[in-house]
């Protein structure tokens, strides 16, 4: 059994090794683990040895009969000990790992490793926390005591900044980790920001392991070129899986940003009343109401009564988007009127629509401006506003929510989602 003191990775890099007669054997170059457990074992030490006539080898752990922050011992004489070399997927901390970026399970965040703590759990030694502060950097510049030192004497002193290994995710496809959960268990949200952060690879690689439910979620929270660039990287048949997730408009908004070959060809493989929304929203400007605009909606016959109406809601199971108003319309496909729920539910069940209904409607035509539509919305405190064509035929209906993500910088929005 080793007898360790808990020290970080840093400490111990440089260190020399001897043997029981305390012969020199060499320096340590880096530290081995397993991998497949959420605090991983350390299985050996890589040692550059002291002839320098070899290329560096690993001292196993049941070699070595201490490791301290000064030096580390082995059992066997140094004629005796038992070399091996690295094998194919060793990880080796300050090679792999270090200076690497893991997501922070807990806050949701892309952090860089700038240091590792080791300590002694049961039997074994294990990697157990990420130093992501300045203290680990400063430890591995050897200026941490100089640092300390002179801001102690300003009555201040260096945050220490550990997250425990089992709340941490790495990059590489999580091979150094089994956290007690994955970024596939974030908020899409917060999966949305931790894709916002990391490189263009590790992007793509977040986004392909992620549900077509919370990959579809998590769209909505990125900028629509990001998330078109997200979408064209997929196999197609993950990427269609994903898009008939998300509503018309906001495949309308990816699709816009692809190429035209891969739109139309992921078009043509949708169901067909979809991609017929698709086609029509594609028509608009970006900046317009029809642009803007959602086509999923609910249009109701005038002659219906309330209880009616309820019923089928019921049936149906709108979208919460989609219910902020109720549109009420004739015969001939024109909007007579408007209904909110809260009236809906508050009126006699047998009571007519149409006697309920507000009739002095507010509209917009597809071509207004979104800033446009943003005042109407603003000065008539609506939660959505009708899209109407020249015949008063109702297209579809922009919400609050469409026009403060057009008009909302990137961070702002984010910050609405969050807190809304």
């Amino acid at each position: 059994m080793v007898l360790f003191f808990e020290m970080f990775a840093s400490e111990l890099i440089g260190d020399p090794v001897v043997d029981c007669l305390e012969q020199n054997v060499g320096k340590i170059k880096d530290i081995i683990v397993t991998l497949g457990e959420p605090f991983p074992k350390v299985i050996g030490l890589l040692v550059a040895l002291s002839d320098g006539k070899r290329e560096a080898r690993v001292l196993l752990i049941g070699e070595i009969n201490l490791i301290g922050k000064q030096f580390v011992s082995t059992h066997p004489a140094k004629d005796r000990i038992v070399w091996t070399t690295i094998r194919e997927g060793d990880v080796l901390l300050m090679r792999d790992v270090v200076d690497r970026q893991v997501v922070d399970l807990e806050g949701a965040r892309v952090i860089r490793v700038n240091d590792l703590k080791l300590a002694k759990v049961e039997q074994d030694v294990r990697l157990i926390a990420a130093d992501v502060g300045l203290r680990g950097m400063l430890r591995r510049l050897s200026l941490e005591k100089t640092v300390s030192w002179f801001l102690d004497l300003l009555g201040k002193k260096i945050p220490e900044q550990l997250i425990g290994w089992d709340h941490v995710q790495d990059l590489s496809g999580g091979k150094i980790s089994v956290p007690s959960k994955t970024i596939t268990d974030l908020h899409p949200a917060d999966v949305a920001q931790i894709i916002s952060q990391v490189r263009p690879d590790e992007k793509t690689f977040i986004f392909s392991t992620l549900s077509n439910n919370t990959a579809a979620e998590a769209l909505h929270e990125l900028e629509p070129m990001l998330a078109a660039v997200l979408i064209a990287k997929l196999d197609t048949k993950k990427a269609l899986g994903i898009l008939e997730k998300m509503p018309a408009d906001e495949v309308a908004d990816i699709l816009g940003d692809l190429p035209s070959e891969k739109s139309q060809q992921l078009l043509s493989l949708m169901r067909v009343r979809k991609a017929t929304q698709i086609r029509k929203l594609l028509q608009h400007r970006d900046e317009t109401a029809g642009g803007l605009m959602t086509t999923e909606f609910i249009a109701l016959p005038q002659n219906l009564t309330a209880e009616q109406v309820i019923s089928r809601l019921r049936e149906i199971e709108p979208d919460a988007e989609t219910i902020y108003y109720l549109y009420v319309v004739d015969e001939a496909g024109h909007l007579a009127g408007v209904l909110s729920l809260r009236r809906l539910i508050t009126s006699p069940p047998d009571k007519l629509i149409s006697e309920i209904m507000i009739k002095e409607n507010i509209t917009v035509s597809p071509e207004m401006t979104h800033r446009e539509v943003a005042n109407f919305i603003s000065k008539y405190n609506l939660l959505a506003v009708p899209v109407v064509d020249q015949d008063k035929k109702i297209l579809g209906i922009v919400t609050v929510d469409d026009v403060m993500d057009f008009i909302l910088p990137p961070i702002s929005r984010r910050k609405r989602r969050m807190l809304g």
